[in-house]
């Protein structure tokens, strides 16, 4: 049997013990992550891990754990957020947890007249693992983004963007959309704003697009494709003004597409970041203090979107105390 068979046959159990761990509501401890994490690391010195090498004297922690030590593990597999600061070292509950994945590791039964490259074996576990660190712990975080409220209001959604594009489910559609709903709420209070969920914007409502203001509809999209552009004529045929809000690296692809079809003098093209920004700004009328303001009101109107709509509350922006303390009377 080959060395891969071997791997499938530890990741599989590494795998059954994971989810044996999880909780009846779906989520998952850290320490559970951290155990299996340093745990694998210990498999690239060979198999069958002991006590010794398991503990540390005393047998009161686990041998070699800790925050940096987790942080090099989880970096080299591209994860370089800030996980845990002690990695579980602190915890009675990761000593067994440790214990238990170690157990699981060296009871798995191999097969085949090939020794066991453990190393590499280590490998595919830590990056298993950290796999499961993003989908369980990142990925249900809110989005955690430096909110400076001294840089244009664009830079800050393109920051917000960016942070959303770093997790595994890959949110930044959905992110867009609400931050463009927040922005039309904010600049036409008195407009009945789209409230539907990301993945269902315009389907099955009357309106034409992700959002409708008076005659224009608003379409909005991380990845132009060529059937939005068909979209927008329909606008057009019926009476609409289509305008394409789409990612600033993506404008030139749709414009293109609209070119393509002879349409790039009908369907208005913006990118999304500056279209936010720009308003924001001009509704607090470019003036620094209200503009620190109107980007607060953006980010707690957009949470107020994703707390009353979507299921997935993980959408949400953390909130840092400046936004927090000026809008403590703003509902």
């Amino acid at each position: 049997m080959c060395n891969l068979s071997y791997t499938e046959a530890y990741l599989k159990a590494a795998k059954k013990w994971y989810e044996s761990e999880r909780a009846k509501n779906g989520s998952m401890n850290t320490n559970v992550m951290n155990a299996g994490l340093i745990v694998s690391r210990m498999m690239a010195d060979g198999i069958p891990i002991s006590d010794d090498r398991l503990y540390s004297d005393g047998k009161s922690q686990v041998r070699g754990l800790s925050g940096s030590t987790i942080s090099k593990i989880l970096e080299l597999h591209g994860e370089t957020r800030l996980f845990t600061r002690e990695g579980g070292r602190t915890s009675r509950g990761t000593i067994y947890l440790a214990a238990a994945f170690r157990d699981v590791l060296n009871s798995t039964q191999v097969y085949g007249s090939e020794p066991v490259n453990t190393s590499d074996i280590s490998f595919q576990l830590e990056a298993f693992f950290t796999k499961c660190v993003r989908i369980d712990y990142f990925d249900k975080q809110r989005i955690a983004v430096d909110i400076d409220h001294t840089k244009p209001i664009s830079a800050v959604v393109n920051d917000i963007l960016k942070a959303a594009a770093e997790r595994s489910d890959k949110p930044t559609g959905a992110v867009l959309q609400h931050l463009i709903g927040a922005k039309l709420q904010l600049r036409f209070p008195d407009e009945k704003i789209g409230m539907d969920r990301a993945n269902a914007a315009d389907l099955h409502t009357d309106r034409e697009g992700d959002f409708q203001v008076g005659t224009t509809a608003f379409h909005v999209t991380t990845a132009p494709m060529e059937k939005l552009i068909s979209r927008c004529i329909e606008n057009k045929r019926a009476g609409y003004r289509p305008i394409i809000l789409t990612l600033e690296s993506k404008v030139l692809a749709a414009r293109q597409m609209a070119d393509n079809v002879s349409m790039s003098e009908q369907i208005s093209v913006l990118a999304a970041e500056t279209f936010i920004g720009n308003n924001i700004e001009e509704i607090s009328i470019y003036d620094g203090d209200k503009i620190r303001e109107g980007l607060a009101r953006l980010i707690r109107t957009y949470n107020k979107r994703i707390e009353n709509i979507e299921v997935d509350k993980s959408l949400m922006i953390e909130e840092p105390r400046w936004i927090v303390h000026i809008l403590q009377d703003y509902i």
